[in-house]
């Protein structure tokens, strides 16, 4: 499901494949406002000790399922993983089993934004203007574009000065 996202950072915010320039709202489905979410939270929260940041797939699953979910976005890829593998052995709860996909699906589309921002990045001008055409039709991809040729022209007009 598609909601609306308004970005009140000072920076561009990626969620899935829907860039969200600082101040303006965007469409994006759900799953990835709640991957945000915990990740500012995460962000916000003091930083602990490092006895206690050991993670454990044994702990992990001891906890009940409500506390599974929140904690997926903030796992490792490497952790998401192990997750996943004892869940394919053993039954998951319910709710954490639709959860899985989910957030497999937004880890999926957060590694494409990603890997397709870095393209854009090498990207020449005239590249990029042909990317606005090629990709004219998918609004994630065409916000991305865009931001790359604001940040850009803001570079350019920040050296002329």
């Amino acid at each position: 499901m598609r909601i609306p996202y308004e970005n009140k950072t000072e920076k561009a915010q990626h969620l899935g494949s829907v860039t969200v320039p600082p101040g303006e709202t965007r469409m994006v489905e759900s799953s990835y406002i709640l991957a945000r979410t915990n990740q500012e939270d995460r962000q916000d929260a003091p930083k602990s000790s490092s006895a206690e940041t050991v993670w454990s797939l044994e702990e992990f699953v001891k906890q009940n399922q409500a506390e599974e979910i929140k904690q997926l976005p903030e796992l490792t890829n490497e952790q998401f993983a192990a997750v996943v593998e004892h869940y394919q052995t053993n039954k998951p709860p319910k709710k954490l089993e639709a959860a899985l996909p989910v957030e497999a699906e937004a880890r999926k589309a957060q590694a494409e934004a990603d890997e397709f921002a870095a393209t854009l990045k090498a990207m020449s001008d005239e590249e990029l203007q042909g990317e606005l055409m090629a990709h004219a039709e998918d609004e994630g991809r065409l916000a991305m574009i865009q931001h790359e040729l604001s940040v850009r022209g803001e570079a350019d007009s920040d050296g002329q000065e």
